[in-house]
């Protein structure tokens, strides 16, 4: 849900030789053939613990996105992703999307034949996870590196994160 809109992603892809797509097929081309809802301000798009069918892509709005009621992140960005964890991993929501204005979004109802069809948005929404990847893990070493003289039960935090941070994912590929 962060990062600039539309970027020349086709220009990272492999070879022409190597793919079945069209590179000049823009990122916006791809997600404006959705079709297009309009949800007034006020609207909860996604629950937190809600099991997720679609994604979104933020066409225009403003939005705010909270978990366990802390607001985590405001969204402005056209292109930016909703709910793409949820059906990544399978599981429920990870948060409440709520639209602080009029937003119109492009709701795509069947996420993995549109990624598998669209590479190029595909490789967007990796790079807008990939960059929230990297805000998250340099937070947590400036936590780490904040807490690591602290000897009462706030150091035991630094276990956590340790551990947050090293844990190996058992899922199967």
């Amino acid at each position: 849900m962060l990062g600039a809109p539309f970027p020349d992603f086709h220009k990272l892809l492999p070879s022409r030789e190597k793919r079945s797509y069209d590179p000049g097929v823009s990122v916006e081309d791809s997600i404006s053939s959705l079709p297009v809802i309009e949800k007034p301000a006020g609207t909860e798009i996604i629950l937190e613990g809600e099991k997720l069918d679609r994604i979104y892509f933020l066409k225009s709005g403003h939005l705010e996105v909270t978990r366990d009621g802390i607001r985590v992140n405001l969204i402005k960005t056209p292109g930016s992703v909703l709910g793409e964890i949820s059906i990544l991993l399978d599981q429920a929501s990870t948060a409440t999307v709520l639209a602080l204005d009029e937003v119109e979004l492009y709701e795509c109802t069947e996420p993995f034949v549109f990624l598998k069809e669209h590479p190029e948005v595909t490789l967007h929404m990796s790079s807008l996870l990939a960059s929230r990847l990297a805000l998250a893990t340099q937070y947590l070493v400036d936590v780490k590196d904040q807490l690591k003289d602290c000897s009462d039960h706030v150091g035991m935090v630094d276990g956590v994160l340790d551990s947050i941070m090293h844990r190996d994912l058992k899922k199967k590929i």
